[in-house]
């Protein structure tokens, strides 16, 4: 795992993705619930139909352990809400560094994956959130990006995102 980032707010964010070597990379994409980044059905039943957010079936959780996790919904827009945001590039890739009261992290585009096509990959990013919407459980939480603005939005979970996992401060 990586080091734990203080942005001031109520968890400290990691300074890179799950599968990334640094903060520029983007790192694997993840269906939601999909522990390896292999998951790649486009079919909703392939997925869990409830919050992975520190259970068998996050990510960061499982892999990384010692307290870190994929963020809840409340986490990804209390970082779109309270941070500053600003479009820049490290390594020639293109992102937004956020800056908290604390430190900064670099969000790099991803691009997102259908089934095995991947788009957006040199303009978009998308980070999973790991709790479903409740208005509808094929969809869950995600920030979404693009040179210009930030948000939290729902997707369909049989999409391929990266994951920025967190860590609560003890």
């Amino acid at each position: 795992p990586g080091e734990a980032i203080d942005l001031g707010l109520s968890v400290s964010w990691c300074e890179y993705n799950i599968g990334a070597s640094d903060p520029s990379d983007p790192g694997l994409f993840f269906g939601y619930g999909d522990l390896d980044g292999t998951e790649t059905s486009t079919s909703y039943a392939d997925y869990p139909s409830q919050d992975v957010v520190g259970t068998d079936r996050d990510p960061a959780y499982v892999y990384w352990g010692q307290g870190w996790r994929m963020p809840t919904k409340s986490e990804i827009q209390e970082l779109c809400n309270r941070c500053d945001w600003k479009w820049t590039q490290q390594n020639g890739i293109e992102g937004y560094l956020v800056k908290g009261r604390g430190g900064s992290i670099f969000l790099p585009v991803t691009g997102q994956r259908s089934g095995s096509v991947v788009s957006f990959d040199k303009t978009r990013g998308y980070y999973w959130a790991g709790e479903l919407t409740t208005k509808d459980r094929n969809y869950a939480a995600a920030i979404f990006f693009y040179k210009g603005n930030h948000m939290v939005k729902d997707y369909r979970k049989c999409y391929g995102f990266a994951i920025r996992p967190v860590k609560e401060d003890f």
